[in-house]
């Protein structure tokens, strides 16, 4: 598994291109816009996309959707079962004010807690972990946890926004990211990666 991560925007969020090195399939979490980055690494690593991830629906995280899409047709955009309502309204998703394009956005695949999905030999595992979202979730593979805006090094996501919930995010990682082996690496939607053991030590917030 090769992960490239992609720091997109004024606020930086951070966009996972990954993909199976043996044979080329492909998966994007939260592009935030649809760089010149992406797509050249897409064409010079001869990739095939097979899913966009969103972790959440919040504009900062899903600007380049709508260009991935047409331009890979057969990819198949996929987000958390509860967060619909979220993506389907840019008064609540914030996409105008963020990325200047109100979005609209309705998933190909609504996933739910457990759901797994396949990229090349890739088992992807969905946790859901709402709190800063309603429908927010994240993904595990192999060692791997993208954590979207739920968990960041020694922080946690801001629940202040429409359909955040301080204590539903807590409970999210207390009984479902601080219960992973401390060794799985952390990729978060903002800042720098971490582990499960360094936040379980050192989060001030949980």
């Amino acid at each position: 598994m090769i992960i490239k991560t992609i720091q997109i925007g004024a606020i930086g969020t951070n966009c996972y291109l990954v993909w199976d090195e043996k044979g080329g399939e492909a998966f994007i979490i939260d592009p935030a816009n649809y760089t010149a980055e992406i797509a050249n690494t897409i064409k010079d690593e001869q990739l095939r996309l097979k899913y966009i991830i969103l972790t959440h629906g919040h504009g900062d995280h899903t600007g380049g959707v709508t260009m991935l899409t047409r331009e890979h047709p057969e990819v198949k955009l996929a987000a958390g079962l509860n967060e619909a309502t979220l993506l389907a309204d840019p008064n609540l998703n914030y996409s105008g004010e963020i990325s200047g394009h109100r979005l609209s956005l309705k998933p190909d695949i609504c996933l739910s807690d457990g759901d797994e999905l396949k990229v090349g030999g890739m088992t992807l595992t969905v946790i859901e972990t709402p709190g800063h979202t309603e429908g927010g979730i994240s993904i595990l593979t192999d060692k791997t946890l993208f954590s979207g805006d739920t968990l960041f090094r020694s922080s946690i996501g801001r629940t202040d926004l429409p359909l955040g919930d301080y204590d539903a995010l807590i409970k999210s990682i207390r009984e479902k990211l601080f219960v992973l082996p401390d060794e799985i690496t952390v990729y978060p939607g903002h800042m720098g990666e971490t582990t499960i053991g360094f936040e379980k030590a050192h989060n001030p917030f949980v």
